[in-house]
């Protein structure tokens, strides 16, 4: 499993003091929803199925949104935050890689370590700060807005993580890890011999076995790093079976929870001992009974617990726990919906669905404070249920994907999920000022994902790239098979693909200059003439170059190209990841069945107001500069932007 941060971040953030109130501010309510797709909107709207949408656009307008290149969320979300593109914030992917050591890492964020620390035997005490660092270049509009003394409420708005210093209201959201570091780990506390041996991507299997009806076990934490040895933190686990009445009592950290299978528990603490029972880190899961005989009992990932975070959440540091107080602890991992544990089986269609409900209703009880508390300035919140539901039921809804199954009964979740939108948006009209300007948009729409694409092994193929040892093809992730020194080119990411260039990464061949120009036009050409073998599509239909997209001084960060794939196509993860695999396409027979990672082109977005828009063609970054606009502030010279309202605004969009 793969990290995004080290076990421990004991850090704290300094919050500035609260921003001058700008009297009679303009009231603006921005919410943010993952993925809405606009056929599938307007398709669910003509069925008469949404009139709070139907009702709003026709008190303004709604318009395709061109997205981000990629149209991948953390990019995406990055234009939105600052009113710019890749080349300036520098997010050009969910993953990046080392060019030193061509190691793929995450794009987000970096860890510092304490400078300074003190050893005593085992334990090593740090005596400077140390702490997560976010990657994302350049100001967030928010903050814009705050030195006008506009208040803003900004909650779960992705990229954001750890969130950038302001005395506004955030709440962090995609990328906000669990408390082991990663984007979300369960377990599976089971004693059902087809497990044993079992992995889980995004997982862990626990073989356990009851003595007397009872299951002593522990969930494991991070690992922790006040100790030289760096042991994984524990935290004892009890499981009473009843198998005559089919249900268990779960005992964690002194509290208890009795379920029946079929039965979600509430949120449950999770604590480790740090130094002895002296110093704590709190954490909290929810379990779910799938069956008693065998025992299959789920875990969450444990999350980061917002009445006592361990690690950074919120601008200031207590709206996390004023939330939890107010609403009950929620989800903190940055993506909530468990994904992985469909994939792995853990879950089935049904259970995941049921998981998604119960993300939704703990984002309504908070929309519901928010809408409260709303006075005026800006209120921006963020829903991801559609997006993540999109990515792993797309099989159900589609009787051409590989992966569908007939008569499953979720053919219609998606349509289910539009009119939760559309209910949403008639709370929130209700409650908010007449006069409010009221913007809905999506950072990209939504495509199948039919054909898995291994992008280091077409470049294998037509001899790019160079194998250590090819009979071992496929066995080595990470690129540990790839011979550099006879390497040219090689992909890293859904979208990038990097020349291998002398004096930018660790064992570079190509010179700069007119070769490494020569390359690129020669890979774009031919990966525009790949052609799937069963059907004479065209796989890939845009490659472009960073220079011709990209703007700002990150461009010397961002992949050499960035590829777009048809409609139906997208990376492996393989791929991603630094894998070569024996076959470039494959059929994609997996849980994760829709996607977006594609050609920019192919999954705009959407944009809504009850006002009409000035453009006919907006863009993400666009939107920034508008939303500072209604409050009559000047976007910053950086934002490359145009508002949407005013006649007049013909700077060509930017993606």
């Amino acid at each position: 499993m793969m990290r995004l941060f080290p076990a421990l971040l004991l850090l704290s953030m300094t919050s500035a003091a609260a921003p001058a109130r700008a009297s009679d501010s303009p009231h603006v309510v921005v919410i943010g929803i993952d993925g809405m797709d606009p056929d599938m909107l307007t398709r669910f709207m003509d069925a008469g199925r949404m009139p709070n949408f139907r009702a709003l656009i026709s008190e303004g307008q709604l318009l395709p949104l061109g997205t981000s290149i990629p149209p991948q969320s953390p990019v995406a979300w990055s234009n939105f935050i600052t009113g710019t593109d890749p080349g300036s914030h520098g997010i050009f992917d969910f993953i990046h890689r080392d060019p030193a050591t061509y190691t793929p890492i995450f794009s987000a964020a970096e860890i510092k370590q304490p400078e300074k620390t003190l050893s005593l035997g085992d334990w090593i005490l740090p005596l400077s700060k140390g702490g997560t660092v976010l990657l994302r270049r350049g100001e967030a509009f928010w903050e814009t807005l705050e030195r006008a003394g506009v208040p803003c409420t900004v909650i779960r708005v992705p990229a954001n993580y750890p969130p950038s210093p302001t005395a506004q209201k955030t709440l962090s959201g995609m990328g906000t890890p669990d408390l082991l570091g990663s984007y979300g780990s369960f377990t599976l506390f089971t004693d059902d011999p087809e497990w044993e041996g079992a992995m889980a991507s995004g997982g862990r299997i626990r073989l356990v076995k009851a003595s007397d009806g009872r299951v002593t076990t522990t969930i494991e934490g991070p690992r922790n790093s006040l100790r030289r040895s760096q042991p994984v933190l524990e935290c004892p686990l009890t499981i009473d079976v009843d198998p005559g009445s089919d249900a268990v009592r779960v005992t964690v950290s002194s509290e208890e929870a009795f379920l029946r299978s079929g039965e979600w528990s509430g949120w449950l603490p999770v604590e480790f001992d740090l130094v002895g029972p002296f110093k704590k880190l709190h954490g909290m899961c929810r379990f779910y009974l799938k069956s008693t005989a065998p025992l299959h009992l789920y875990a969450s990932p444990i999350n980061i617990d917002p009445r006592r975070p361990a690690l950074p959440i919120s601008t200031p540091e207590d709206l996390a726990s004023d939330l939890a107080e107010r609403t009950g602890p929620y989800y903190t991992q940055g993506i909530a919906e468990d994904t992985k544990a469909l994939e792995a089986g853990v879950f089935d269609d049904a259970q995941f669905v049921t998981q998604t409900d119960t993300i939704m209703a703990e984002r309504e009880r908070m929309h519901d404070v928010l809408l409260h508390d709303y006075k005026d300035g800006l209120l921006f919140f963020y829903v991801s249920t559609v997006d993540q539901s999109c990515h792993a039921l797309w099989r159900d809804t589609d009787p051409a994907h590989p992966a569908h199954v007939e008569g499953n009964g979720f053919e219609d979740r998606f349509g289910e999920l539009y009119e939760e939108m559309d209910r949403m948006l008639g709370e929130v009209r209700a409650r908010i000022p007449a006069d409010a300007t009221i913007i809905i948009l999506s950072d990209h729409g939504f495509a199948p994902f039919y054909k898995k694409v291994n992008i280091n092994t077409w470049l294998y193929q037509n001899g790019y790239l160079a194998l250590i040892r090819p009979e071992e093809i496929g066995r080595h992730p990470l690129f540990g098979n790839v011979f550099w020194r006879r390497t040219r080119a090689y992909a890293a990411g859904l979208n990038g693909l990097y020349v291998n260039l002398a004096g930018r990464e660790g064992k570079g061949i190509v010179p700069t200059g007119p070769q490494y120009d020569a390359l690129l036009d020669e890979l774009r050409a031919k990966l525009l003439e790949l052609r799937d073998p069963d059907t004479g599509e065209q796989i890939i239909t845009t490659v472009y170059k960073a220079s011709e997209v990209y703007h700002g001084d990150e461009v010397r960060n961002a992949p050499d190209l960035i590829v777009g794939y048809n409609r139906g196509y997208r990376s492996s993860d393989d791929s991603a990841l630094g894998t070569v695999s024996p076959d470039l396409i494959t059929l994609n027979f997996n849980k994760w069945t829709g996607d977006h990672c594609i050609d920019h082109r192919w999954v705009p977005g959407v944009l809504i107001s009850n006002r009409h828009f000035a453009v006919a063609d907006p863009s993400l970054i666009d939107v920034p500069t508008t939303i500072i606009r209604l409050f009559g502030v000047d976007p910053p010279a950086a934002m490359k932007g145009r508002n949407l309202f005013a006649a007049g605004s013909t700077t060509a969009a930017a993606h």
